[in-house]
C-alpha cells in the first residue's frame, strides 16, 4: 500500500488510512512511536497507561478495585534506585 507525503505547515506529513486506524484502534491523541530501520519508517502505537493496566489486570479500568493491587492495597514499586524523596 502506498500513501502520499503532503506539506503540513513547515513540515511534511502522511495521512493514515481508515483501514489502518481501525485495525490498530488508533484514536485522536494516541501516542505513536517511530524508528527508521533498514531504510523503512516503522510506526508503532504506544499503549496508554489505562491500556497497560487493563492488559496487566485483564479487566476494564472501571472494574479494577483496591484489592486488585495486592494485599496492602498499594503497588510495590521495589527499592529506591535514585533520589526519590517521599
Amino acid at each position: 500500500m502506498q500513501i502520499t507525503v503532503s506539506k503540513w505547515g513547515n513540515s511534511l506529513g502522511i495521512r493514515i488510512p481508515t483501514s489502518v486506524i481501525n485495525a490498530l484502534s488508533i484514536k485522536n491523541g494516541d501516542n505513536i512511536s517511530y524508528e527508521v530501520k533498514d531504510n523503512a519508517l516503522v510506526l508503532k502505537k504506544e499503549m496508554s497507561t489505562k491500556e497497560m493496566f487493563e492488559a496487566f489486570y485483564k479487566k476494564p479500568m472501571e472494574e479494577l478495585s483496591i484489592e486488585d493491587l495486592g494485599p496492602s492495597g498499594e503497588l510495590d514499586w521495589g527499592n529506591d534506585v535514585g533520589g526519590e524523596v517521599f
